[in-house]
């Protein structure tokens, strides 16, 4: 059997990434993830394989055992039947996914209709499938007529609940004092070095240069603590920040 090499090879992913024509013959690499969107390259020969070839081709067996689908380049997921072809070399396909069951669930993320083969869901997935940086934003069940529960990235949310799950994401803003000046901030974790340049935003880490953290109001003990080199600060509406610079030159 001749071995290919890369170059004989076309990167389905690469092309739609780079906003090329995928070329007209094959062989393809595509791209199979799982649940939790992680990814693994699989080469494939026909140019518009069905469902089944796909899974075969990830060595994932038997065919029945799996839903698939097209990760369209929209972000929207698109149930391939074992029977049905889909065509590489169009644009709007990306990717796909597998998930070993026999039923999928619909929900909704930021208004945008989306189906999923697991049971269960992960904060970050739902925040990928969303499209939006994961550090920067947080993830809620949209709850009518009560709060929105939040759900964390390694929360497993259990979509086997009855009704349509409508999820929202949102940017992470949180007002922050550093030597009383309010400032925002769009992460919950923040290291040292974060927090000092929050004040010294040209600040560089040396042995000559040295700043003391302290901080009050924080997640539990609300007391003042301090905060060194190594460590990091989870970040609460309205904590109090003291950055003070220490030169050694």
């Amino acid at each position: 059997m001749t071995q290919l090499n890369d170059l004989e090879i076309e990167d389905v992913n690469a092309a739609v990434s780079g906003g090329r024509p995928v070329r007209d013959h094959g062989p393809y690499q595509i791209l199979i993830g799982n649940e939790e969107l992680q990814y693994r390259p699989v080469v494939i020969e026909d140019p518009v394989p069905t469902g089944e070839q796909i899974l075969k081709a990830g060595e994932l067996r038997p065919a029945d055992d799996y839903l698939l689908f097209q990760y369209l380049n929209n972000g929207m997921l698109e149930l391939l039947n074992p029977g049905e072809t889909t065509d590489l070399r169009s644009a709007g396909v990306e990717k796909f996914l597998a998930f070993k069951s026999d039923r999928s669930f619909r929900f909704f993320i930021n208004d945008q209709a989306q189906d999923w083969g697991g049971t269960c869901i992960s904060g970050l997935t739902l925040k990928k499938l969303a499209g939006v940086h994961a550090e920067n934003n947080d993830v809620y069940l949209v709850v009518v007529g009560g709060e929105d529960e939040l759900i964390r990235d390694r929360d497993l949310f259990d979509l086997t609940r009855p009704g349509v799950e409508h999820f929202a994401t949102a940017e992470i803003n949180i007002k922050v004092y550093v030597n009383t000046v309010p400032k925002v901030v769009h992460v919950h974790y923040l290291s040292y070095w974060d927090v000092v340049r929050l004040e010294f935003p040209d600040a560089v880490s040396g042995p000559n240069s040295q700043y003391t953290v302290t901080y009050s109001k924080g997640h539990g003990d609300p007391s003042l603590k301090n905060l060194v080199d190594g460590q990091c600060l989870q970040t609460k509406q309205g904590m109090h920040i003291n950055v003070t610079p220490t030169d050694k030159s």
